[in-house]
């Protein structure tokens, strides 16, 4: 028997630049699974700032075989992801439980763990800074 295929699942309680930065932060320092679903239900309304952290999370997952999916979005979010063209690299969904059945599409079973309490395992390499934050850390 395969062994269940495994996601995060994490709650992005604001739109704020700083939450979503955060959450970058925590999927790189502390992801096991390259799967995520971020629900963003409670996020009335997203900066292009923000916007622009979580699709660089999504491109990185994508690069280790796992996607960014975006459950529950408000319709300002939505529409701000359709404007955008960022569609293609956040897939949205209705819900948390939308978002788990899109990953069993292709027949697999799924199982959510929490993050990593120490360093994850998924990003080994040297971990991503914006320029900002290296200025803050010198």
């Amino acid at each position: 028997m395969h062994r269940p295929a495994r996601y995060h699942l994490l709650l992005l309680p604001d739109g704020a630049w700083e939450t979503v930065e955060c959450l970058a932060a925590m999927i790189r320092h502390h992801a096991t699974a390259p799967t995520v679903i971020v629900d963003i239900s409670a996020v009335e309304r997203l900066n292009i700032d923000a916007l622009a952290i979580l699709v660089r999370k999504a491109m990185r997952l994508r690069s280790v075989g796992g996607e960014l999916l975006l459950a529950g979005p408000t319709p300002a979010v939505r529409k701000l992801i359709e404007r955008t063209g960022s569609g293609c690299l956040l897939h949205t969904t209705s819900s948390s439980a939308a978002a788990v059945r899109h990953l069993t599409r292709y027949g697999r079973v799924w199982e959510q763990v929490g993050l990593a309490t120490g360093q994850g395992t998924l990003f080994t390499d040297l971990p991503e800074h914006s320029a900002a934050a290296q200025s803050q850390e010198l």
